[in-house]
């Protein structure tokens, strides 16, 4: 069951146990990096009990949500589990999302939580104050357009569903924090944040009508626009030179999130890209109280309806979600150890002396961190 068992699981489950079993025997001899689990790793999910169809698969897993699936069942058209070894970064199972036509183009998710009992939507939350989240991916040679892609986030421990729904929404660093890597048009990789002292938008689109209903909605998530009308969408952070998700080939995302001390900007963004750090954002400040942790990595391959107007197939596999780095994981054997090298910064014992750079507006400016070079 994925190398270990992350939720608890009753008597009642002896018949799926049992069905596992079988459904294991579907990838024969194969071994993957979720048979041999670091101590660390929160999650590992290979898709191999793919044998077990939709429904049984999905109550063993350790996922808690799924769109793209209804009444228990997936919509094949926008997600799927795929038997076929040469569509497997390992093993023979991958996790396919299709977004086709009959589905209006749509995308799909999963979503992980970190329940403290047994997995279930709602359920209690562990929390952390840094979590990473590797994912093996692979585009389709065609694929233009994504809207939102491998996310972390985290919410207090009885407030499971406070980190969902708050777009357009100006955090008040207690309810929700959480990050984004995503991809534009020309692949080029991004973080995509909210934060209290994020820019947002004034004026223009955002007034009159349109903007009183969103400062409504925000206003009953205790989020109210309490500087006048404004917009909320996430900031954006990404490199100074384009880094370009490749099409046709597997590629290895790993992305670190470091929540703030509370009152201190020290909150850090990572990603790596083939195990090589591609981006660090550091500076920022997602909350003001410790109960806000980490405990959510979200799946997505999100397209909305009208958003595209072509399939934009993914493949994904080899998926761990953990306290600490990760490093790629090869085909059909042990993860690789990463380079303690690439790891961010560790955070200070006590209060840096030296004052955040402020704008003059007098808002925390993150700091994008220089990478350091490397040869070829």
């Amino acid at each position: 069951m994925h190398g270990k068992g992350w939720f608890v699981l009753g008597a009642a489950a002896l018949g799926v146990l049992a069905a596992l079993w079988v459904g294991r025997g579907v990838r024969g001899q194969s071994v993957t990096a979720c048979d041999k689990p670091a101590p660390d790793w929160l999650m590992c999910e290979d898709f191999e009990d793919g044998g077990l169809g939709w429904s049984d698969w999905f109550a063993q897993s350790p996922w808690t949500e799924c769109l793209g699936c209804s009444g228990g069942v997936n919509d094949p058209a926008r997600i799927q589990l795929l038997h076929d070894e040469a569509r497997a970064h390992s093993g023979q199972w991958s996790l396919y999302m299709p977004a086709e036509e009959s589905a209006e183009f749509m995308g799909a998710s999963l979503t992980y939580r970190d329940c403290a009992d047994r997995k279930r939507p709602g359920c209690r939350l562990n929390g952390h104050e840094q979590l990473y989240f590797m994912a093996h991916v692979f585009l389709a040679e065609d694929h233009e357009y994504v809207h939102h892609f491998l996310s972390l986030a985290g919410t207090q421990p009885d407030r499971y569903w406070d980190c969902d729904g708050n777009a357009g929404c100006r955090p008040n660093g207690y309810r929700a924090a959480g990050a984004a890597l995503d991809f534009n048009r020309d692949r080029e990789l991004f973080f995509y944040t909210y934060f209290p002292d994020m820019k947002c938008d004034r004026g223009g689109y955002c007034s009159g009508e349109y903007a009183r209903r969103i400062c409504e909605g925000c206003a009953q998530k205790d989020m109210p626009c309490s500087n006048g009308p404004e917009c909320c969408w996430g900031n954006e952070f990404g490199p100074e030179e384009p880094v370009v998700l490749d099409r046709g080939r597997w590629v290895c995302l790993e992305v670190m999130q470091r929540l703030n001390t509370p009152g201190q900007s020290d909150g850090e963004l990572a990603f790596w890209v083939d195990g090589e750090l591609a981006h660090r954002q550091t500076g920022m400040n997602w909350r003001d109280v410790p109960e806000l942790q980490l405990n959510k990595a979200w799946l997505q391959h999100y397209i909305a309806r009208g958003d595209a107007d072509q399939s934009n197939r993914i493949w994904f596999d080899d998926i761990v979600v953990s306290t600490e780095r990760i490093g790629c994981v090869p085909s059909d054997v042990a993860p690789t150890s990463p380079a303690p090298t690439e790891e961010p910064t560790a955070r200070p014992t006590v209060a840096p002396t030296a004052a955040p750079s402020v704008t003059p507006g007098g808002t925390t400016t993150p700091v994008a961190t220089p990478l350091p070079s490397v040869t070829a």
